[in-house]
């Protein structure tokens, strides 16, 4: 028992000091479950992403989060009918 309990301790460690799940964003038990399940996506999506570039989990989040803001610039800049090639950004 002891030793669920101790697995279930570092899940939380693990949510609240790398995904920054420090308190939740909602109340009610439908907004606490969207949030939960968000940050297991967001949690499965790098350890893939560092199993694919074979990097450290700092660095594979680091780098996920630079790649995912210049692919949202992307989508803006296209969206807005401005050009890529000026601002150096990759085709999203």
């Amino acid at each position: 028992m002891y030793r669920r309990r101790w697995n279930i301790e570092v899940w939380f460690r693990f949510l609240k000091q790398e995904l920054n799940f420090s308190h939740f964003l909602s109340l009610n038990e439908n907004g606490i479950r969207i949030v939960l399940y968000m940050t297991l996506i967001v949690a499965i999506l790098i350890r893939i992403y560092k199993q694919e570039n074979q990097l450290g989990y700092k660095t594979a989040k680091r780098r996920m989060e630079i790649e995912l803001q210049e692919l949202i610039i992307a989508i803006a800049v296209v969206h807005s009918g401005g050009d890529l090639k000026r601002l150096n950004l990759p085709a999203p």
